[in-house]
């Protein structure tokens, strides 16, 4: 019998919507199966069984999608996500469509994308380098709330981009275009395409905009400022303060995250709907 894994939201809302996605599951001949100690009515296994499950499911938000999607992209598990949260641009089936087209998902039926997923590490003279984590979205410098502006020197492996200053700078995937990125003034980018988005948080001068590179460019953040609190954030939840001899080195991973979408909904008409095209 193949396993499906879930992951939930810790809020009691979600624990009894995953009540109902286990049953579905389970009608359907697969196995539930959790890592979280606090889902007691599911079978639970150790993270390294993961990658023996044949789905999958995320129920909540985006942020707890983000979550488990560190964890089982590595492993080359899909995903499929239930939207419990407020926004739900990345877990886009909605509660009303579960018992439709979770069926689906366990058949492999729906459509299935691959996307860009980053390796992110922290490497200095003391401790060498050291991996922070996957970005599903983003990597993000950024300084603290009450900090001066800092300068960033920014290298790629294809040669150096240069010096800003500000308050930051965010890499972020396709994926992660629509989030951070896209407030900061980021471009739209297209979830399957093989690129890294670059986006300066207000910059100090006005010339230094956006810009898209190739998925294989590997990007090298230096801070050459050392009287600010500056932080590594990763996806938002994983987060390191670095100082002005840390270097910060973004690069693809050697696999993507593989995750179900709608069938009856196109990324176009996700942005209308999410984000209010064409609304006044």
């Amino acid at each position: 019998m193949h396993s499906v894994y879930l992951y939930v939201k810790r809020s009691e809302e979600a624990f009894d919507f995953a009540k109902k996605v286990k049953a579905i599951v389970e009608k359907n001949g697969f196995r539930a199966v959790t890592d979280q100690p606090e889902l007691d009515f599911v079978e639970k296994i150790p993270q390294e069984e993961i990658k023996n499950c044949k789905l999958a499911v995320v129920v909540g938000g985006d942020g707890t999608f983000l979550a488990a999607a560190r964890k089982v992209a590595p492993l080359g598990v899909p995903i499929v996500g239930i939207n419990l949260g407020r926004f739900g641009f990345l877990t886009e089936i909605e509660t009303s469509e579960v018992e439709k087209l979770l069926p689906k998902a366990l058949k492999g039926e729906l459509p299935l994308q691959e996307r860009l997923v980053l390796e992110v590490f922290k490497e200095n003279p003391k401790e060498g380098r050291k991996f922070v984590g996957c970005a599903i979205n983003d990597a993000v410098i950024s300084k603290s709330a009450i900090a001066r502006m800092i300068d960033l020197s920014i290298k790629t492996s294809l040669g150096a981009l240069g010096r800003i200053s500000g308050d930051g700078i965010i890499i972020a995937t396709p994926t992660g275009s629509t989030a951070y990125a896209l407030a900061a003034g980021g471009p739209i980018v297209y979830p399957t395409l093989d690129a890294k988005v670059l986006v300066p948080i207000c910059p100090h001068t006005l010339t230094h905009r956006p810009i898209v590179v190739a998925g294989e460019v590997e990007i090298y953040l230096r801070l050459e400022t050392d009287y600010s609190d500056v932080y590594l954030t990763v996806d938002g939840q994983i987060d390191q303060k670095i100082t002005h001899e840390d270097t910060v080195i973004v690069k693809k991973a050697p696999f993507k995250l593989r995750v179900f979408t709608h069938p009856y909904r196109s990324y176009f008409d996700l942005l209308r709907v999410k984000l209010r095209w064409g609304k006044r």
